[in-house]
């Protein structure tokens, strides 16, 4: 168990050194390219600004009528949950109906004054 925690610190330590190299290569890409990140760093920023006031003008003039066609939908969506409960009672209102058209073939006229 010491020898493997031996190695491995021997392992960190190793990769460690050889990581200098490579951070300070890294650090030379980064310094050597930091014009082109400013540059596109900026014209990035005005173009963000130009699409974003852009955009907002757009949502001002389309968010109406997207807010007015989603009272619509959810009012269709309303009234169709309300057929769908319905639908399972019209067997018994078709009763119902036969039940008083028999009742209005049957009964007895009344006289007429």
């Amino acid at each position: 168990m010491l020898t493997f925690l031996f190695l491995g610190a021997l392992a960190l330590l190793f990769f460690g050194v050889a990581a200098i190299p490579l951070l300070i290569i890294g650090l030379v890409f980064k310094l050597l390219f930091l014009p082109f990140r400013l540059f596109f760093f900026l014209f990035g920023g005005v173009l963000r600004l130009v699409f974003g006031l852009i955009g907002g003008l757009l949502g001002l003039l389309v968010a109406p009528v997207v807010v007015i066609i989603g009272i619509v939908a959810l009012v269709g969506a309303l009234v169709a949950g309300i057929l769908a409960l319905l639908a399972p009672l019209v067997p018994v209102v078709l009763l119902g109906i036969l039940a008083w058209a028999i009742y209005r073939l049957v009964r007895r006229p009344t006289p007429a004054f």
